[in-house]
C-alpha cells in the first residue's frame, strides 16, 4: 500500500469504533491495520471467501492419497467424512 505520510498517520489513529459495524467481526479477527490493507486490496469491490471445506480440500485429498493402501477405502471414507464414491474419486490413479 503506497500512501502519503498524513494517510499513514490517520491509519495509525483509526480505531475499531471508526469502522462500520457490519465489518467489525472481520476487524476483530484480523485487526484494524490488516483490515485497511485488505480494503486497499479490494478497492471497494466485494470479496468472496470460500468455505473452509473448500480451502482445505487439496490438503485432505493429498492426505487420502498418502494414507490409501488399496484396501482401506471404507476407513478413509469414515475418517474424512466422505461417501465411498467421492472417496474413490480422490484415490483413483491419475
Amino acid at each position: 500500500m503506497n500512501v502519503d505520510e498524513l494517510t499513514r498517520q490517520l491509519i495509525g489513529e483509526t480505531k475499531i469504533d471508526d469502522i462500520s459495524e457490519s465489518y467489525r467481526p472481520v476487524v476483530e479477527i484480523i485487526g484494524v491495520d490488516k483490515f485497511i490493507e485488505l480494503s486497499d486490496y479490494a478497492k471497494g469491490d466485494e470479496l468472496y471467501f470460500p468455505k473452509i471445506e473448500n480451502i482445505i480440500a487439496p490438503a485432505r485429498n493429498r492426505r487420502i492419497k498418502k494414507e490409501w493402501n488399496g484396501y482401506n477405502l471404507k476407513q478413509l471414507a469414515e475418517k474424512f467424512n466422505l461417501t465411498m464414491p467421492k472417496e474413490m474419486n480422490y484415490t483413483s490413479p491419475r
